[in-house]
């Protein structure tokens, strides 16, 4: 039998994953459809036009981000539980196996069933108030740049992913100090470094970001092209890989 994967003792383990955890799962999806359908439904009522794709697209953007990192974070909350933890890492199972189980919880099927969710609620909201002269329309979560944004969420994913195996406990908020940290100090960094290599006075930028650059008094903008921003979203992806895979050996560690 293979150590490292067998597809029999994965779908006993993704079976026995699911009874133990679905009744949370579900009411974590009940809470976050909650909150969508009221706050969907305030802006309905105080708005005198169609909700727009523009709107729709940065309120799935925003759930997505925040709901999908907080509940990545608590995908090993077990682990921080000294019982817990002892009959997870002593399961019948491999490391790869249970890595694998809570990426596709937190990952993918979190992004089908979110995605779901988003759309028919926005389906609802558009239709259940007409505008005379405004068509309604949806957002299409399967076209850019909605796509990109599960690139992005790949991304954060794997930062609140391997905070859930490093840290014990308190893990969304542990994980989001240390990244907004260390944003912070990169961009600090990658300020200074502009500022020497362009002889100019560079304003704060966001790594691999649209520049602003102040010469003679003026504000000068250099923005990214979309070749560019697609090199970002690759570079964004190639982390989130990377990330996973040092998730994946810390949680090997944790065997131990």
């Amino acid at each position: 039998m293979n150590d490292l994967f067998n597809i029999n003792r994965f779908t006993r383990l993704f079976v026995k994953h699911t009874i133990e955890h679905y009744k949370s799962y579900l009411m974590s999806l009940t809470v976050l459809v909650a909150v969508m359908l009221v706050g969907g439904g305030f802006f309905l009522y105080m708005m005198d036009v169609p909700i727009d794709t523009g709107f729709q697209s940065g309120v799935f953007v925003s759930f997505l981000l925040l709901s999908g990192t907080i509940f990545t974070s608590t995908i090993f909350a077990d682990l921080g539980d000294k019982k817990k933890a002892v009959a997870s890492l002593t399961l019948p199972a491999s490391q790869f196996e249970k890595y694998l189980v809570a990426w596709l919880y937190s990952y993918l099927l979190f992004v089908i069933v979110y995605s779901v969710a988003f759309y028919l609620i926005a389906y609802f909201a558009i239709n259940i108030k007409h505008f005379p002269g405004h068509p309604a329309e949806i957002i299409n979560v399967f076209r850019r740049p909605l796509i990109e944004m599960y690139l992005l969420y790949a991304f954060l994913h794997s930062v609140a992913f391997f905070g859930a195996i490093f840290f014990d406990k308190l893990h969304f908020i542990k994980t989001a100090f240390v990244f907004f940290i260390s944003l912070a100090i990169f961009t600090l960094i990658n300020q200074f470094i502009l500022s020497q290599l362009l002889s100019k006075n560079v304003a704060a930028t966001v790594i691999f970001g649209d520049l602003r650059v102040m010469n003679d008094g003026r504000d000068i903008n250099i923005n990214i092209t979309q070749q560019e921003d697609s090199f970002l979203l690759c570079l964004l992806t190639v982390l989130a890989v990377i990330i996973w895979l040092a998730a994946y050996y810390r949680l090997k560690e944790k065997q131990v």
